[in-house]
C-alpha cells in the first residue's frame, strides 16, 4: 500500500497537536528559588491557552473573523481574563504572531531531523526528493502554517500588523537556514545555491499547501516533487564543480560501505577483432 500524499492527506494524516512547543515544568521549589509564584505560573498558562486558541481561530475562522470574543470562547476564559492579558485585538495578534513564528521554527527543525542524511555527506537526488516530501508533510501540513498565512494576509492591509510580522519573518527565515545547516552542514560551502534552492522549495511547496486543489495529488504531486529535485540536483552539481573543479564523486554503494575489502565487480571482456 502506498502512502496518500495528496495535500488534503498531508494536512490530515499524522495529525499534530496545534501546539508543539513544550515548556519545561517547574516544581514549587524551583519556582520559589527562581522568584516565581503560583500566580505567575497560572498567568503564564492562561496566556498560552489564549495564544493556542488564537492559532485555532485563525485556522478555523480566518484573520478577519477572528475576534477577541471568539478567542476567549475558544480558550474557555472570561472576557475579563482576556482583557487582563491582552487589551485589544491588535495586542493579541502581535503576541500570536511571535508565538506562531516560534512554533514554526520548532516545527521546521523537527522536519529537518526527519530528512534522511545522504551518503557521503553530499546532496543526492534521493535526498532532495526526500526533503521535499518531508517538508510538504511535516512543515507545510501543519495547522500553524495556515495560521501564519492568515496573519500574513492580514498584514497586507494592516500596517501595524505588518510592522510586527516583517522582523519575525526575517527571524524565522534565519532560524530555518540555521536548522538546515545544522542537519546538512555541507550547504555552508554553497551559500548562494543553498539559498536559491530553499526559495525554490519553500515557495513551490507553500503554493501547494495554500491552495490544495483536488488535482494536485498522487502522481501529479510526485511529478512536481521529482522535477524540483531534478532542478535542485543540477544546480548543486554546477555549484560543486565550480567550487572544486571536478564533478561530484560517485556515491558509494551500500555493499562497498559495509565491506571495504570487497572485490570490485569484474569488468566485461573487451571485444576483439580478428587480424
Amino acid at each position: 500500500m502506498t502512502e496518500d500524499t495528496t495535500p488534503n492527506a498531508l494536512l490530515e494524516s499524522d495529525p499534530a497537536p496545534v501546539r508543539k512547543i513544550t515548556r519545561p515544568k517547574r516544581d514549587a521549589a524551583r519556582s520559589k528559588a527562581a522568584g516565581g509564584t503560583w500566580q505567575a505560573e497560572k498567568s503564564l498558562a492562561t496566556r498560552t491557552q489564549i495564544l493556542d486558541a488564537t492559532l485555532q481561530c485563525l485556522v478555523e475562522l480566518g484573520y478577519t473573523q477572528t475576534t477577541t470574543e471568539k478567542i476567549a470562547q475558544k480558550a474557555g476564559v472570561s472576557r475579563g481574563a482576556m482583557t487582563h492579558h491582552f487589551k485589544s485585538r491588535a495586542d493579541v495578534f502581535e503576541a500570536a504572531a511571535e508565538y506562531i513564528t516560534e512554533l514554526r521554527a520548532a516545527e521546521y527543525e523537527d522536519a529537518c531531523r526527519r530528512i534522511k542524511l545522504p551518503p557521503g555527506n553530499l546532496a543526492t537526488f534521493d535526498s532532495m526528493l526526500d526533503t521535499l516530501v518531508v517538508l510538504q508533510k511535516y512543515y507545510y501540513g501543519r495547522a500553524s502554517f495556515i495560521a501564519l498565512q492568515e496573519l500574513q494576509r492580514g498584514a497586507r492591509t494592516d500596517k501595524a500588523l505588518a510592522q510586527v510580522m516583517e522582523p519575525l519573518e526575517k527571524v524565522l527565515d534565519d532560524k530555518k537556514n540555521a536548522s538546515m545547516l545544522k542537519r546538512f552542514p555541507f550547504w555552508a560551502d554553497y551559500p548562494e545555491t543553498g539559498e536559491v534552492l530553499r526559495d525554490l522549495f519553500f515557495h513551490s511547496l507553500k503554493g501547494v499547501a495554500v491552495n490544495p486543489t483536488p488535482y494536485m495529488k498522487g502522481d501529479r504531486l510526485h511529478r512536481l516533487h521529482h522535477l524540483l529535485a531534478s532542478v535542485a540536483m543540477m544546480e548543486f552539481e554546477k555549484a560543486y564543480e565550480a567550487a572544486h573543479g571536478s564533478k561530484i564523486p560517485a556515491t558509494p554503494t551500500p555493499e562497498s560501505d559495509s565491506d571495504p575489502k570487497a572485490a570490485p565487480k569484474a569488468r566485461k571482456p573487451r571485444k576483439t577483432t580478428s587480424a
